[in-house]
């Protein structure tokens, strides 16, 4: 998206300097409305696409995969996910979710900038089990999970019921 922002200036460069060759005072006021109407479509959009690539992940350098994997005799998959990212100075991140196959690093970038993220923490201690087709059970294995610590936590991913074990309910009041 820095590249589309990169191209715009060079546009609007180049507009400038075919507007300066031609002396905008010679030139109609219809073509100079049309030069500054385009100049303003590149900047919108320019703007638009890059507020839409950080939004969606699409900037996100960090590091994606699937540290746990799990799948429901219904096909259904859930997933755990790692996020790290050595340049920044935050933790890892470690979510959960449910797709109809393993998703690759690319999807899973995208999924956490979603509404799809089920549970997001920064504890790495997260197993998932399901107890039937429709009920999945998020696990932490290494005694509890700070509720201060989660990001998202859901109750219900389409038809499927999600439930906690060694996980506080961030949902209601403590």
């Amino acid at each position: 998206m820095v590249i589309l922002f990169w191209l715009s200036v060079l546009v609007q460069l180049a507009l400038v300097v075919v507007a300066l060759k031609h002396d905008f005072k010679s030139l109609s006021k219809l073509w100079a409305r049309v030069v500054k109407a385009a100049i303003f479509c590149v900047q919108c959009a320019a703007l638009f696409l890059s507020g839409y690539a950080l939004f969606h992940g699409w900037l996100d350098q960090g590091l994606f995969e699937i540290k746990q994997s799990v799948r429901s005799s219904s096909g259904q998959v859930a997933m755990v996910a790692k996020r790290s990212d050595h340049q920044a100075m935050n933790s890892d991140q470690y979510f959960v979710l449910i797709g109809d196959h393993l998703f690759s690093p690319v999807e899973l970038r995208h999924k956490h900038y979603s509404d799809d993220v089920i549970f997001q923490t920064e504890e790495s201690c997260l197993v998932v089990r399901w107890k039937d087709p429709h009920d999945l059970v998020i696990t932490c294995t290494e005694g509890s999970v700070d509720p201060g610590g989660i990001a998202v936590q859901q109750r219900r991913s389409g038809e499927v019921a999600i439930s906690y074990e060694n996980i506080p309910d961030k949902l209601e009041p403590q």
